[in-house]
């Protein structure tokens, strides 16, 4: 690379991004905080599924978004999952939540693929497989599921899906993590954080899964 790990470039590409995306998202706030009192002064009538930009909702959802993000990162899981609810707080429509949340894992997804392909950690057959799974699961959900909401007009099963989702994975996750703790104390191996300079990068998804893994390829 560019700076070795570690270093003051390494440290300073990794930062830039939070001024970005603060300024970014300072943008966005004051123009629709803007955007609402345009709305007010005119006398416009908001529906009952509109959000309402005011200068402490341009603060909070944001807070709470980062706060997702952080927890997404740290368990590996996509942000659009744990979006989902803070969606549905803010009051926006069942159908707009799943479509959402849909495009952000997917955004997050396909970027952190790359990554991984670029490290030289990507598993292709397990990746391969995976995504025609998740393909053929999403086509056959969004059948299923818009053919029983057309049918009895209820907009409240597809929270409950989401909802359903949210707790499987919060549930298997939390088994899968005590598994392999537990594999690794056996094994007599470090519980504490690893250095972020590994040296051995190809093996860094064998640092990670413990004595649990097992190559893709032999």
């Amino acid at each position: 690379g560019l700076f070795s790990c570690g270093s003051l470039g390494f440290w300073l590409i990794k930062l830039s991004c939070f001024p970005i995306l603060i300024s970014f998202t300072s943008l966005i706030a004051k123009e629709l905080v803007s955007e609402h009192s345009t709305k007010v002064q005119v006398g416009y009538q908001y529906l009952r599924t509109d959000v309402v930009w005011t200068p402490k909702r341009v603060r909070y959802y944001p807070s709470l978004c980062v706060s997702a993000g952080v927890a997404a990162g740290l368990l590996g899981i996509g942000g659009g999952m744990l979006k989902g609810p803070i969606m549905l707080e803010m009051g926006l429509p069942p159908p707009v939540v799943s479509a959402t949340a849909a495009y952000m894992l997917l955004f997050t997804t396909f970027s952190t693929s790359i990554q991984f392909s670029i490290m030289g950690e990507m598993m292709y057959d397990y990746a391969i497989l995976l995504f025609f799974i998740g393909l053929a699961s999403a086509i056959f959900g969004q059948f299923v599921l818009g053919y029983f909401v057309a049918r009895y007009r209820k907009q409240y099963l597809i929270t409950m899906t989401i909802a359903a989702v949210i707790g499987c994975s919060a549930f298997f996750m939390g088994i899968s993590g005590i598994v392999r703790t537990m594999e690794k104390y056996r094994a007599g191996e470090s519980l504490w954080f690893k250095g972020l300079c590994a040296s051995k990068v190809p093996t860094r998804l064998q640092e990670i899964a413990g004595t649990q893994f097992e190559p893709a390829v032999p």
